[in-house]
């Protein structure tokens, strides 16, 4: 299949490359053109702007960080240039991977609905080495001819589908349920581990029960141990995306009227995390946000 591919990040990178070694045929936009020489040098096109990867896909998968950047690429352009939603020819299909709020997957399906083209929602859970392991879990909505269409890509990307809906905004919703929940495991972790470490226990002693004798989930065992080890770096996904994870499933919350209580705590932690230049980090590094508001590190000082 002829693919557009924009956006070669921590994830996008290797995703972009388990395509080419299905055989799809990959033109590839990254802003920092530096991150797609690589790719360049196995075989893909790279493209010189986002509607140049987009103008002969049949279907374009874009990979960014955020509303504004998804926003940017697909619709903005200078004045003599054309967006990339623009250079998609109709009845092409957009496949968006990136973890976006509600309402910016909503103004994409109308704007592609404008043009004749399709939409699909489909962000995945997994950080970078289940990108490169082909290990990501896809989340797919949209029409279900557009997610038929989209399948060979979906597996070339990952280990499982599920089909959230036909309406794209359904797995974006659900990306942010998901990311909610693994928030509030490393707020859990911090607190837990900074109440034990307060009391002269070692929190992998304290992994080891919690994980083996209750758990027993490798969303336990690894983000227990980075916490546990205080290894932040390198980031395989930033704090300060975790922040924009809170403030999405706050803004999804609100639009429903379902209170979301602990994700305001989540979001004002990130926020702490980031006045203390965290925000490069692993998002598990929120959890330094509860050490210090122990004062373990004094405590552990006073004591010797």
């Amino acid at each position: 299949m002829q693919v557009g591919f924009i956006g070669l990040g921590n994830m996008g990178e290797p995703m972009a490359r388990n395509l080419m070694r299905a055989g799809h045929r990959l033109t590839i936009y990254n802003r920092t053109r530096q991150r797609a020489e690589a790719l360049g040098g196995e075989g893909a096109r790279i493209a010189d702007t986002p509607a140049d990867a987009a103008a002969e896909a049949e279907v374009l998968i874009t990979m960014l960080a955020d509303d504004r950047a998804v926003r940017s690429v697909l619709l903005g352009a200078g004045p003599d240039e054309t967006s990339a939603i623009d250079a998609l020819a109709p009845e092409a299909v957009h496949m968006s991977a990136s973890t976006i709020g509600i309402e910016c997957s909503k103004e994409l399906e109308r704007e592609h609905r404008a043009r004749r083209q399709g939409y699909v929602a489909t962000p995945v859970i997994g950080r970078a080495e289940a990108a490169r392991d082909k290990a990501l879990w896809v989340i797919a909505a949209g029409a279900p001819k557009d997610i038929e269409r989209c399948r060979p890509l979906m597996e070339a990307l990952g280990r499982g589908i599920t089909i959230a809906g036909e309406e794209p905004w359904q797995a974006n919703l659900t990306k942010i349920g998901v990311n909610f929940m693994l928030a509030t495991v490393l707020e859990a972790f911090g607190e837990v581990y900074a109440m034990l470490e307060k009391s002269g226990i070692d929190p992998h002693s304290f992994l080891d029960v919690a994980n083996n004798g209750a758990f027993r989930s490798p969303v336990y065992a690894n983000y227990g141990r980075m916490i546990a080890d205080r290894q932040y770096e390198p980031a395989g996904f930033s704090l300060k995306l975790g922040l924009k994870d809170a403030e999405l499933a706050l803004e999804a919350g609100d639009a429903v009227q379902a209170p979301l209580p602990f994700a305001s705590v989540l979001r004002d932690h990130y926020l702490q995390a980031l006045a203390h230049g965290h925000g490069e980090l692993d998002w598990s590094a929120v959890a330094e946000v509860a050490r210090h508001n122990a004062g373990v590190d004094k405590a552990l000082k006073a004591g010797g």
